[in-house]
């Protein structure tokens, strides 16, 4: 497969705001109202989402996940077989559940409801949850790029008043206006349709929509089952697992044991190729389960687009604090929702900071034999769910 870049590429658009950009996201206010797919549906109705059972107690903790997120869908997956953390909780007179399901504004919407209590999502969404709800979030777990997708080669400049395609409120959402904005382009000026991801690439082909924005696999996957498609920008973005922090108040030690497990799964991943694959297939099963849309993308492929975001790594990485100044992009992306929006123009940014805690994996990484980081015990299957 060979991918095409034309127009405008930027490995890291997150440049700093101007004043013409909050200008023109303010002046279109109306869009977080008219675009939303949240404010016109229940998700708790899904079809698949309403054949979850959430079971709730002081001794349950349900997670959220995404298999559809590179490469946070190998890692989770891994965590769902993963003994070791299921013995550690069971000691702590806890048991985890984990439910996947397909973009962050989703897990939100779950942990708003009481349903979740942790969750994986990309920076918009955690910035989302951090400003709108009592949350915890100690770690990275996604550091890679999102995509703008023709289909055809098009300069960014070109999609005036064309219809694109995007997943509200998420980092492709963040990176898509980014990139207009570097063409002199205003979010006005492009007709944006809501949609998952798991729509976009035939909504591309069909003509429905022109292009899109959207993480990996799904750039990849619409290369591969369309040809004629052209990446034509490129965004770096983060994601994080986070929790709500009433986690905390009840033992500590339950989010220790989790950011454990997730350390543990991508140390055992990296390990060896056999490993990798694995839970790559893993997590195309669980996403394919998730979605009716036809999957275009093998086990390889999926596995080497993983191996360039934050399995890339040595060791795990630590949110860097300068992205959390006011001279940072999450500050910056926190002024874009507000714009849109999503969060309150009330909630000060003080809320979203004091939210980031990167003391707790600090503490878990200094303790590699408590943590077991090099012990492996998976499971063939997920445990539960």
């Amino acid at each position: 497969m060979h991918i095409k870049f034309v127009g405008t590429f930027s490995l890291v658009h997150t440049i700093a705001y101007t004043i013409l950009f909050a200008v023109s996201l303010f002046a279109s206010t109306t869009a977080g109202k008219n675009h939303n797919p949240i404010a016109f549906s229940d998700l708790s109705q899904h079809p698949i989402y309403s054949k979850y059972k959430f079971t709730k107690g002081d001794t349950i903790v349900n997670f959220g996940t995404q298999p559809l997120y590179l490469p946070t869908g190998l890692i989770t997956e891994a965590m769902r077989r993963d003994k070791i953390l299921y013995k550690s909780l069971s000691e702590l007179g806890i048991q985890i559940n984990f439910y996947p399901l397909l973009k962050g504004d989703d897990i939100n919407f779950f942990l708003k409801q009481g349903n979740l209590d942790a969750g994986i999502g990309g920076d918009m969404p955690a910035i989302t949850a951090a400003a709108t709800l009592d949350i915890v979030i100690p770690s990275l777990i996604q550091q890679g790029f999102t995509s703008i997708v023709a289909n055809r080669s098009i300069l960014i400049e070109n999609l005036k008043n064309k219809p694109v395609g995007y997943a509200f409120g998420s980092n492709a959402h963040y990176a898509l206006l980014n990139a207009f904005l570097s063409e002199g382009l205003t979010e006005q000026q492009i007709l944006l349709i809501p949609m998952d991801t798991t729509e976009m690439p035939d909504a591309l082909h069909s003509g429905r929509i022109l292009a899109f924005s959207a993480w990996e696999p799904t750039p990849t996957i619409t290369l591969n089952k369309y040809p004629e498609s052209v990446i034509i920008h490129r965004t770096l973005s983060s994601g994080f697992l986070y929790f709500l922090r009433s986690i905390t108040e009840r033992n500590p030690e339950i989010i220790h044991h989790i950011l454990a497990a997730k350390i543990r799964a991508i140390n055992w991943i990296q390990s060896s190729r056999e490993h990798l694959l694995l839970t790559s297939k893993w997590a195309l099963d669980a996403a394919r389960e998730l979605s009716d849309s036809d999957i275009s993308i093998s086990i390889e492929e999926n596995a080497e687009l993983a191996k360039k975001d934050i399995l890339r790594f040595s060791s795990a990485p630590i949110i860097p604090e300068n992205e959390l100044t006011r001279n940072g992009s999450l500050f910056r992306e926190f002024e874009f929702l507000q714009n849109i929006n999503i969060i309150p123009p009330t909630i000060e940014w003080k809320r979203v900071y004091e939210s980031f805690d990167r003391r707790i994996i600090i503490d878990v990484l200094t303790n590699p034999e408590k943590f077991q980081f090099h012990e492996f015990q998976y499971s063939s299957i997920a445990i539960n769910n």
